[in-house]
């Protein structure tokens, strides 16, 4: 069995523990620590940049191909294939696919990296069927929130079938615009939505979503989401709520650059107070994704009330000295917290 080495710091140390009180003995603890090795952490070092350099060459192939160079177009009117014909060779060849990924997985289940980096031809394919079956959405009055709809659904049931979290995080993704087009839909094409503005209406989103991860933490075939679904709902809980603090339940830019950045005190401190109240959660429970986060973005919403209100105001030398000392303070506090923790 392969460990982390954090998971064999843990391990060895139980063993340790089980062998000083004499709960086993010394063979026993020597055929236990023989039972585990340390996982290759240079491997999966590069198993992960790999999948960066073919998520980001995959995606730049369908920017030359398919944005560029247009080359379906071009097809397409020389032939005379209608957009439907080419909606429907598309779904084809994402059928193709995914039935191809699906026999992958089966018979190299702990590939997981390389069975990814498959699943991204899916992503694109998937984007060019729905893009194609829709172009009949293409007047003034057409709601363009149903093609982002039907990409939600087609990608996470494709996620759930494959057990993708890649596919899964693009679903959650596509959501997030199918939220934004279909509020503005509503709202007849205003800025406001029941009395929400964007960064309202996302932040709301993205609490939903991270709330999911509770239903789907109880199901038991969607378990294998709970953590992408806790992260990526989190992270864009926090970032609308950042852009919240920012212009507040304002619907209207013009007015909001004429404004003091002092007129939405109330949202930032609101927003300092949720943080606040996060990290101390996860400080406590020993929630490290949560903690790391909520700690990003209480950096980020530090540097972000400076330059709102003492960026014309006060010495910039003197101000970063307060804060670097403050966040060496805090860092302090923290290692001595951790240390009473773990003796």
């Amino acid at each position: 069995m392969e460990l982390d080495k954090k998971g064999a710091e843990i391990v060895g140390k139980a063993i340790q523990f089980w062998e000083d009180k004499k709960m086993i003995s010394e063979e026993l603890a020597g055929e236990l620590r023989g039972s585990y090795q340390l996982r290759n952490s240079n491997a999966d070092a590069i198993a992960i940049y790999a999948l960066i350099s073919a998520i980001s060459c995959g995606l730049l192939a369908f920017g030359a191909l398919v944005i560029d160079e247009k080359w379906i177009e071009l097809l397409r009117k020389q032939w005379g294939i209608s957009e439907n014909i080419v909606g429907i060779g598309f779904t084809m060849i994402s059928a193709v696919f995914v039935f191809l990924a699906k026999r992958r997985q089966t018979h190299s289940p702990k590939a997981r990296t390389s069975n990814e980096v498959y699943n991204i031809t899916i992503i694109l394919t998937v984007a060019i069927a729905i893009t194609y079956w829709t172009r009949s959405f293409s007047d003034a009055n057409s709601n363009y929130a149903i093609p982002l709809l039907i990409a939600t659904i087609a990608y996470g049931s494709i996620a759930i079938l494959l057990r993708s979290t890649l596919l899964w995080t693009v679903a959650i993704i596509s959501l997030a615009g199918w939220w934004g087009a279909q509020t503005y839909y509503w709202s007849g094409g205003s800025f406001r939505f029941l009395g929400m503005n964007y960064p309202l209406r996302m932040t709301l989103l993205g609490l939903v979503i991270w709330g999911f991860s509770i239903v789907t933490q109880r199901i038991k075939p969607l378990q294998f989401l709970t953590e992408v679904t806790y992260s990526v709902g989190l992270f864009l809980f926090l970032l609308a709520a950042w852009t919240l603090s920012m212009f507040g339940n304002y619907d209207d830019y013009t007015g909001w650059k004429q404004l003091k950045q002092s007129y939405f005190w109330y949202w930032a401190l609101g927003f300092t107070i949720v943080l606040i109240g996060l990290i101390y959660y996860a400080f406590q429970k020993k929630l490290d994704t949560l903690r790391d986060l909520c700690l990003v973005f209480f950096l980020l919403n530090i540097y972000t009330r400076y330059f709102e209100y003492f960026w014309d105001r006060t010495n910039k030398g003197i101000f970063f000295a307060l804060l670097a000392l403050s966040f060496w303070f805090v860092g302090r506090k923290a290692e001595q917290w951790r240390n009473k923790v773990a003796s």
